[in-house]
C-alpha cells in the first residue's frame, strides 16, 4: 500500500525547482478518476523509450486504471508537464516479454522485483513468469509540452 504522506513529499519535490536532485526517472501522473472524476496524482518510476516511457506497476495499484481506453493524462517528469496518452500491456505474456526487454536496457533494475539479471540484463525465465503476473507495463507517448521547468 503507498504511503500517502511518502507520496505527498515526492510529489512536491518532483513538482519542486528541487526535482533535479531526484534525477529524470521520477514522475508525477495526474489523471482524471473514470468514476470520481476528480483529478488524481501519484509519483511514479519512469524510464525512457525512443517514443515516451514506460512504467512497470503492480496490476493491483488502481493510477493506471484511469488511462484505459486512450484516456489522456499529464507527466510531470524533469521540470516538464508533458500531456500523454497509455497503452496498457496487461497479459500475463506479454508483460513477461515487455519485462525481458525492460532488464536488457535497464538490468540495474532486476534487484527492486527480487531478482537477478547479468550484465546484459538476462534474467530467468521462471523469475519472469512469476513477476509478470502482478505487474503491469504502462507505455506513456507523449502529446504536448504543457509547461516547462
Amino acid at each position: 500500500m503507498p504511503n500517502p504522506i511518502a507520496n505527498a513529499f515526492m510529489k512536491g519535490i518532483i513538482c519542486s525547482p528541487l526535482h533535479p536532485l531526484l534525477g529524470d526517472s521520477f514522475a508525477v501522473i495526474a489523471v482524471t478518476g473514470r468514476k470520481t472524476g476528480r483529478r488524481i496524482s501519484t509519483p511514479i518510476n519512469v524510464t525512457r523509450q525512443a517514443d515516451g516511457f514506460s512504467v512497470v506497476s503492480y496490476r493491483t495499484r488502481n493510477w493506471w486504471r484511469n488511462l484505459l481506453g486512450g484516456r489522456a493524462g499529464e507527466l510531470r517528469v524533469a521540470g516538464e508537464t508533458i500531456a500523454v496518452t497509455a497503452r496498457i500491456i496487461d497479459q500475463p505474456a506479454e508483460v513477461r516479454d515487455g519485462l525481458r526487454e525492460y532488464f536488457k536496457l535497464y538490468p540495474g533494475y532486476a534487484k527492486y522485483f527480487g531478482i537477478q539479471a547479468d550484465g546484459q540484463g538476462k534474467v530467468l525465465d521462471q523469475d519472469l513468469e512469476r513477476i509478470a503476473k502482478d505487474r503491469v507495463i504502462v507505455r506513456l507517448v507523449p502529446g504536448r509540452e504543457i509547461g516547462s521547468k
